[in-house]
């Protein structure tokens, strides 16, 4: 084999390249802005006299848009292309964040449920745009890197926020974002797309009419999103009640989770981006290995007493943090026909977003009608679960692992 050839296949298997640093770096921009306003709003809005229900209004309608709008934008982006798409969705973030500069809670709100829209198209391009930029090789590791860049923002955004809140005007913070939004727009714009996309957005259509993809009633996308809901029911409780938890068992021992978790996770998802499976076979194992570690936090959570267990706790969430999504992404970036890949991708991140909206809301019932105890008990029910039909539903249809 000569040099030539070798350097070839290095390129084949390596998630790097103008287009995917392009993206990673739009997106580290676009979830800045946004964790920053996930602090920011609340503080604002509690400033302007809004209630503790007020506020969870305009939060709360950022992702419940954006989750039932998932599908339709992915199924918009099939048809038209994802160029003029993404442009747009840039162009209309830009005069959002240029809008808050509006202090009024109804404007907040309308501005929040305008972000849901752009979320759901924003997030659905740059997903399908790391699909295109790499080989297939490759694809694994460049949504994983994909998926650590749109979480990056979560551990310096909330901080500086926090940090520059006490010191400067909220409205210097907002006017701050505008750039922030011009920078993202810029290096969207320069975002070369595939040739193919230029010539094809009628023919993708067309195919669409004489197949049109069943979404959920396709068992190939069935099985990969309803264990990432299962999953995300459980992450998302742990994340919103672990604090009061261990606040009313005076356990000081929140800070400590997080941190280890979040430093587990950056890791994994860089250094463990090589073992996602890039062949288009479900990856049963990894699936239920992961899985399984999500049941065990939640059982040590639940029981624990120490900084030890804790500890252990957040290397096992932070494990299955970092690679479930990417892993069940990249296969349903195969199983997913080509010209239908927007609609059922939309279907899985959608999946995912209501696995931790309604699966941390009935599981916050749980807690307010017996105790935090017997809630954690439900997500170690909801895992197990997870586990149990990963396992049946990988046998029945003889999905080798």
């Amino acid at each position: 084999m000569n040099v030539m050839q070798q350097r070839v296949m290095a390129s084949q298997t390596r998630p790097f390249g103008l287009k995917a640093i392009q993206i990673y770096l739009v997106s580290i921009l676009f979830y800045t802005t946004s964790h920053t306003l996930l602090i920011l709003l609340p503080l604002n809005s509690h400033a302007l006299g809004a209630s503790p229900a007020q506020i969870g209004l305009i939060m709360g309608a950022y992702m419940f848009t954006s989750m039932f709008l998932r599908p339709i934008a992915g199924n918009i982006v099939d048809k038209f292309g994802t160029k003029r798409i993404f442009v747009a969705a840039l162009i209309m973030n830009v005069a959002v964040l240029s809008m808050y500069l509006i202090a009024q809670l109804w404007v907040f709100a309308v501005l929040r449920v305008v972000q849901g829209v752009i979320l759901s198209f924003v997030s659905m391009v740059l997903h399908l745009m790391i699909i295109e930029a790499l080989p297939e090789k490759a694809r694994g590791q460049g949504l994983s890197l994909f998926s650590l860049s749109s979480m990056l923002p979560y551990t310096y955004g909330p901080f500086l926020t926090l940090f520059f809140a006490d010191r400067v005007p909220m409205a210097y913070i907002f006017t701050a974002l505008i750039p922030i939004g011009l920078m993202t727009l810029f290096i969207g714009l320069n975002i070369r797309m595939p040739q193919h996309e230029k010539q094809g957005a009628q023919q993708a259509a067309a195919a669409q009419r004489s197949a049109p993809y069943r979404g959920w009633r396709d068992r190939e996308l069935l099985l990969p999103s309803v264990t990432m809901l299962l999953a995300s029911a459980v992450i998302g409780t742990v994340a919103a009640f672990l604090p009061l938890y261990l606040a009313n068992r005076d356990l000081p021992y929140a800070g400590l989770y997080f941190l280890t978790e979040t430093l587990v996770l950056i890791t994994l998802r860089f250094f463990g981006r090589k073992f996602i499976r890039t062949d288009g076979r479900f990856p049963a194992y990894m699936a239920a290995v992961l899985v399984s570690l999500i049941t065990i936090a939640s059982a040590l959570i639940r029981h624990a007493d120490s900084p030890a267990g804790f500890v252990f706790a957040a290397v096992c969430s932070g494990i299955a943090l970092s690679m479930l999504y990417p892993a069940l992404l990249t296969y349903v970036s195969f199983v997913v026909p080509e010209q239908s890949r927007g609609k059922g991708i939309g279907w899985f991140i959608a999946a995912a977003d209501l696995g931790t909206s309604a699966g941390t809301w009935g599981l916050s019932l749980v807690a307010n009608a017996y105790s935090y105890e017997t809630m954690f008990s439900g997500c170690i029910a909801i895992g197990a679960s997870a586990l149990l039909m990963i396992l049946l539903f990988s046998r029945n249809r003889e999905v080798r692992g």
